[in-house]
């Protein structure tokens, strides 16, 4: 079970825009609270659990790109992306490559006040090579492909061909693992099958009291048989925890 406080906010609209390669700083906010932030210490400790269970499924199998995805909108999946991917980079053993694939929403962009950098729409448009494409941030070991300039009628044809594939083989090329933001599954659209095609394997955020029975059905035919483990957000938390938060997020992990 987790906690996750919300207090620290940062508008991230009122971030100056950043030289396209200055690191990208890691900061909490009200939507998006990161374990780089001291005050989220119980947050660190269970993303260490689900960090734990991640690496041996990769020892066992030797996946090395993950999708993080659920099954409706807010439930969690960013949030679970970009914490997953700083614990990761914590243990200082291994380069991991965070991808916001979500090219319409752009999530993590936004968190990370990345909007205005290029990003892997410009390598899917063959705008940009590769290394431009990826950013290094505060945190050492840790990397991050920000969505990058797209229009949305450029969505869903600039993840079909050969590029996507291409930029997931040359991630694992560079880095140790591979953690991508993934738009909803039950969204109507096809960009999932076609991020999830390139990728070894996939964790599914769902949000207990949110995410309906319909949303997990439609969710278990679209998984291609590379469901990993699900991960429960906003689980109900024990009453004497002293880190309570009314806005946390309370996160277990199933596998």
């Amino acid at each position: 079970m987790l906690t996750v406080k919300r207090e620290i906010a940062v508008h991230v609209n009122e971030l100056p825009c950043l030289p396209d390669d200055a690191p990208a700083e890691l900061r909490s906010s009200a939507a998006c609270p990161l374990i780089v932030d001291p005050e989220q210490r119980a947050a660190l400790e269970h993303f260490g659990v689900l960090r734990a269970r991640l690496l041996n499924a990769r020892n066992k199998s030797g996946v090395r790109s993950v999708l993080v995805s659920s099954p409706q909108r807010q439930d969690g999946k960013s949030f679970t992306a970009v914490n997953l991917a700083i614990s990761l980079a914590q243990l200082q053993q291994m380069r991991v490559l965070l991808v916001d694939g979500d090219l319409r929403l752009k999530g993590i962009t936004r968190n990370l006040g990345l909007e205005q950098r290029t990003g892997l729409a410009d390598f899917l448009q063959d705008w940009s090579g590769f290394e431009d494409c990826v950013k290094s941030t505060t945190l050492p070991h840790l990397y991050v492909a920000p969505a990058g300039n797209v229009s949305g009628e450029m969505l869903p044809a600039i993840l079909e061909g050969a590029r996507w594939p291409n930029f997931i083989e040359k991630a694992k090329q560079e880095f140790d693992l591979v953690i991508v933001d993934s738009v909803p599954v039950s969204a109507p659209i096809a960009d999932f099958e076609l991020l999830l095609n390139a990728c070894d394997t996939a964790l599914l955020v769902v949000h207990v009291r949110k995410t309906t029975r319909a949303a997990m059905n439609h969710t278990a035919d679209r998984m291609q048989g590379k469901l990993l483990g699900v991960v429960v957000n906003n689980k109900e938390q024990q009453r004497n925890l002293d880190y309570h938060s009314p806005y946390g997020n309370h996160t277990t992990s199933k596998y």
